[in-house]
């Protein structure tokens, strides 16, 4: 047996049919204009990666208004007329090309900047400013860390009810414009993710106390999100318990936190998850919690039920934070995603950083050529190819 011959068997995700369970993670990419209208150079970024076989491609992260929402310079958006008729020229593009697309919906919360928001102030659950310092992967003006992220605004009741519209219109969309399914961003530290974690979440309110309650605006969304699409849509959970400011963040310190989100969330009608880690294999919990050490797609899988697309270092030697800094990327070996399939840990494997410095990796793995993939360096970034 081909040793990655398990990263090409077909699954399902939802009511989705894929080929193959080699997955395209999504990745920002800034491309899109101030206005967030992707143009026929994001057409066929995609088709490429649809054309070498890719079993499913996951959108960069898609925001659900040019405000609050925005986080970064030149990301698009999913939340009017333009936006949306040209995400179709997209999923045209991947459809044609025999792949399958699911849109990232985005809200970056206090991860924001007023740079990027029009000048309007980050909405977050709490006025608690985040760590570290903000900088835009796009452009390296910010490289140097001289931006601080700013005090957000705690939300409000009228705030939480116009941001699950905001979501919930934009899964309408995703579904009007021709995409597969939706994927939820609820992972690397920004809105939906702020909610989960009880240090970035200090509501008095019905939005904190415990996992459930924590869960529950997220859970609203998906519940908005299913009203408007309708039953047989797949709807997917971005999970992580890094943010992209702090690597060393924890959301959940036990399996049973992790379970009480993930009921919360099924119950409000989700289909499945796509869950990031500095390396797909790295333990979720501290020993005492987890004592056979497990990774986080394993316990979101166990513990769910439901499939799980699993993303974190394939095939290269660094991560992604290593990465951003300048650290070139060595190519190891696929033979260790397709094993993380076999151990149980994942359904899909999501590639990120090699498929975007090469858009055939899944024509290329399959045909036992993985040696010829191209390193990737921090300048790809900005190129689109």
């Amino acid at each position: 047996m081909n040793p990655v011959d398990a990263l090409f068997q077909p699954v399902r995700v939802g009511g989705l049919a894929l080929p193959n369970r080699v997955a395209m993670s999504p990745m920002t990419r800034s491309f899109s204009g101030d206005a967030g209208v992707p143009g026929p150079d994001v057409v066929l970024y995609y088709a490429a990666r649809a054309a070498a076989g890719t079993g499913l491609i996951f959108t960069e992260g898609t925001v659900v208004d040019m405000g609050p929402a925005r986080g970064y310079l030149g990301v698009p958006g999913l939340c009017n007329d333009a936006q949306e008729a040209a995400w179709r020229q997209v999923t045209d593009a991947v459809h044609a090309a025999g792949g399958r697309i699911m849109v990232q919906l985005w809200h970056c919360g206090r991860l924001s900047h007023p740079r990027a928001t029009g000048g309007a102030q980050p909405l977050a659950p709490s006025a608690l400013t985040a760590a570290g310092v903000y900088v835009d992967a796009a452009d390296p003006g910010t490289f140097d860390g001289h931006l601080a992220y700013v005090e957000p605004k705690a939300m409000d009741a009228a705030d939480i009810a116009s941001v699950t519209a905001a979501f919930a219109a934009a899964a309408g969309r995703a579904k009007r414009a021709g995409f597969d399914g939706v994927l939820f961003h609820g992972a690397s530290g920004y809105l939906l993710h702020e909610f989960f974690n009880a240090d970035s979440n200090q509501r008095s309110d019905d939005y904190n106390g415990d996992a459930f309650a924590r869960a529950r605006f997220a859970a609203g969304i998906v519940a908005a999100a299913r009203h408007e699409v309708g039953a047989g849509y797949p709807l997917l959970m971005g999970l992580s318990q890094f943010a992209v400011n702090d690597f060393a963040w924890q959301t959940w310190r036990e399996p049973t936190d992790l379970a009480a989100t993930l009921a919360t969330l099924r119950t409000a009608g989700i289909d499945g998850y796509h869950v990031a880690a500095y390396r797909i294999g790295v333990p979720a919990f501290a020993p005492d919690a987890d004592p056979a050490q497990r990774s986080l797609a394993w316990h979101v899988r166990a513990l769910s039920g439901l499939p799980v697309s699993a993303a974190g270092g394939v095939t290269y030697s660094t991560g992604v934070g290593e990465s951003l800094m300048g650290v070139e990327s060595q190519l190891t070996d696929p033979a260790e995603a397709a094993q993380a399939l076999q151990d149980g840990d994942a359904d899909l494997i999501a590639v990120g950083r090699a498929m975007l410095a090469n858009p055939d990796w899944t024509a290329k793995v399959r045909a036992g050529d993985w040696r010829t993939l191209t390193p990737f360096r921090r300048e790809m970034l900005g190129e689109l190819v």
